[in-house]
């Protein structure tokens, strides 16, 4: 069992590396006014295009609703009902997500804390019917109404339409704005842009299709030595292949461009964990482990390290960075955190973040 765990750490840990990419290719959600170009640029576009771009915060819920499995189904074990400590823990995760939002309009904890309520409400649900639901959220049929009605914005055009209508304005100019107001900014606009995009950009599905994967994932025990052979993995990963090759063919944003980033989570989760799971990597993958128990502090500390190097009202290297060195920057700040959770976790038994968490969760429950 602890290695299993450790395992679902790791992954863990290469979905944080996988989240900080994509952030970092888009500083941050910081309009740059001119970037120079750097020499492997080229090489991070791709990876950003065919690796980074939208597909970890879904590995990140997978994993979300499978630690949402293990800890009810631990409790149920001692005989406990584990749901309203979970539901007191995801509304201690939006306090979080709130103080993050105000250096970063892009957090995903705000929204992981108002979905998580679903797996709670269908943790009674027989398997068959989450398996219907999970392919229902993953299949995107809204999307594929919108494209083979021939209306492919309509969810844009709604997004437009819902901003205008209550004032939602855009950022001001980072360069010149002062720290308090970008933070007044993202708490009072940004966080309606984040909940926006992710339900007109039809991710607000996929996230839950994948929280209901983690809990299918968790109810099989594919941790525990059942998960999906080769002959599950590869034809995944022959029809990821095919899709993103029709991505490539399509210009825009097309439906194959909305359901590929499901397919890469179905071949890349196994491979991830076949391959940290082996002994032979064992000295690369227990540090990988740690960092992964830390993730609520690295999350949220990446992006204030990097936007006080962004922004004007830190050292204010924003217009002067290149595609190549933001996301350079990125990850040297990785390996920092690397070698930070090693040394925390030497001392201590949680992340800084995960112990209050984890303190206050206690506390509001009485005990």
């Amino acid at each position: 069992m602890a290695q299993r765990i450790h395992t679902v750490d790791a992954v863990r840990a290469v979905a944080l590396f996988g989240i900080l990419m994509a952030h970092s290719h888009n500083f941050f959600n910081i309009w740059q006014p001119s970037v120079p170009a750097g020499c492997c640029d080229g090489v991070w576009e791709w990876l950003y295009a065919n690796v980074f771009v939208g597909k970890f915060f879904l590995v990140f819920a997978f994993l979300f609703g499978l630690s949402f499995f293990l800890q009810l189904d631990r409790a149920e074990a001692k005989g406990i009902d584990f749901r309203g400590r979970f539901c007191w823990r995801l509304v201690l995760l939006a306090g979080f997500g709130l103080v993050h939002s105000w250096f970063y309009c892009g957090d995903i904890l705000l929204i992981f804390s108002i979905t998580g309520f679903i797996p709670v409400l269908l943790w009674r649900v027989p398997t068959r019917w989450l398996v219907a639901l999970c392919g229902l959220c993953l299949l995107q049929p809204l999307a594929l109404y919108h494209y083979a009605s021939g209306t492919p914005a309509a969810m844009k055009d709604w997004y437009d339409a819902v901003r205008v209508a209550y004032g939602i304005t855009w950022a001001p100019s980072a360069r010149t704005a002062t720290f308090c107001e970008m933070g007044e900014w993202n708490i009072c606009h940004g966080v309606w842009h984040s909940f926006l995009y992710t339900v007109y950009s039809y991710r607000i599905w996929a996230l839950v299709g994948m929280y209901l994967l983690g809990m299918i994932a968790g109810r099989l025990r594919v941790f525990q030595g059942n998960m999906p052979g080769w002959r599950f993995i590869l034809p995944v990963a022959v029809l990821w292949g095919i899709v993103r090759g029709l991505c490539a063919c399509y210009g825009g944003e097309t439906y194959w461009h909305i359901i590929e980033p499901t397919l890469f989570v179905f071949w890349c989760v196994p491979v991830l964990t076949y391959v940290l799971g082996s002994m032979r990597l064992q000295r690369v993958v227990t540090p990988l482990g740690k960092l992964g128990r830390c993730t609520l502090t690295c999350y949220i500390t990446q992006s204030i390290v990097m936007l006080w190097l962004i922004c004007g009202y830190g050292v204010g290297l924003m217009g002067s960075l290149s595609i190549s060195a933001v996301m350079s920057l990125g990850v040297c700040l990785y390996l920092v955190q690397l070698l930070a959770c090693n040394t925390w976790l030497h001392f201590f038994r949680y992340g800084p973040l995960e112990g209050l968490w984890r303190y206050l969760t206690r506390l509001g429950m009485g005990r």
